[in-house]
């Protein structure tokens, strides 16, 4: 008889195992260890339809809306060649009409997508994960963000890119009405005579020309700010800003050189991030 706690001889009520089959195929199996292993570790053998429908409602709020493929994205897999080890998340502006989008991120994350699989990143990373599975910590992660707001979480992410415009303004037009100001939300705008612009506060959004009524501000092309070593964990710390660069092939020079010198360099269980920001600290 298998001990309280182990899941190997539990067996499945026929109404919890048709129910079982509604699971995306993705995740079934850890849906059915877990809910054997909770179902054991009450001293029960079996389990029931009332057993399994309280998993899928934990389940359904973990998902939290999250894709099939997303999802699979952040359970373990077999450390074996061909294991995913790159998360690239890309901001949806363009397909959900948003307002703020300033960097068509489409171009970027084809440019990066070649990148990563001609210098077989993806496979390089993995052969560095000691063990028998690769977690989601392992992973390096991507974003691309189209405006400032960074839906897509560029600020925890290894490597980033993130639209901006940068603004100038034409003095002779401005009336000082202080619109732009009131509508910065960085505060990078003071009034005297003019609009004065306080570029190492700016993080190149599309407010203040928006409401400009004298079409004092004009706006530059779309650029990408891009940054590197954020993560989360027990010592998070936020991306920080290393470029300011106009074609995706700037960013993939910029990413490719770090990346490079990372897989050479770093220790195999440090994570890019923490190499990162041990080599490029602020203070130094």
């Amino acid at each position: 008889m298998a001990p309280v706690g182990s899941s190997g001889a539990i067996s499945w009520d026929p109404a919890a195992e048709r129910a079982l089959k509604r699971v995306p195929s993705l995740v079934r199996p850890l849906v059915r260890r877990k809910v054997a292993e909770r179902v054991a570790n009450s001293g029960r053998r079996q389990v029931s339809l009332a057993d399994f429908e309280q998993a899928e409602a934990r389940f359904k709020a973990l998902r939290g809306g999250r894709s099939d493929q997303e999802l699979a994205g952040l359970l373990p897999v077999a450390n074996r060649p061909g294991a995913p080890l790159l998360v690239l998340e890309a901001c949806r502006a363009q397909l959900s009409g948003c307002p703020n989008v300033i960097l068509d991120t489409g171009p970027w994350q084809e440019a990066l997508e070649q990148w990563l699989a001609q210098a077989d990143i993806s496979e390089r990373l993995r052969r560095r994960v000691d063990g028998d599975q690769v977690l989601f910590h392992h992973k390096l992660k991507i974003a691309l963000a189209g405006c400032p707001n960074g839906c897509s979480r560029p600020q925890i992410a290894d490597l980033a890119l993130v639209g901006a415009a940068q603004p100038s303004f034409d003095a002779q037009a401005c009336t000082a009405c202080g619109q732009c100001a009131q509508a910065c939300p960085d505060e990078a705008i003071e009034i005297a005579e003019t609009a004065l612009w306080q570029p190492q506060r700016c993080l190149g959004c599309l407010q203040c020309s928006s409401v400009c009524p004298a079409g004092a501000v004009n706006l530059s092309p779309p650029r990408a700010r891009v940054l590197m070593g954020g993560k989360l964990g027990r010592h998070p710390q936020l991306a920080r800003e290393v470029a300011l660069v106009a074609q995706p092939a700037q960013a993939v020079e910029l990413f490719s050189r770090a990346v490079e010198q990372y897989l050479t360099e770093a220790p195999a269980e440090e994570r890019f991030a923490a190499w990162w920001q041990r080599n490029h600290r602020e203070d130094s």
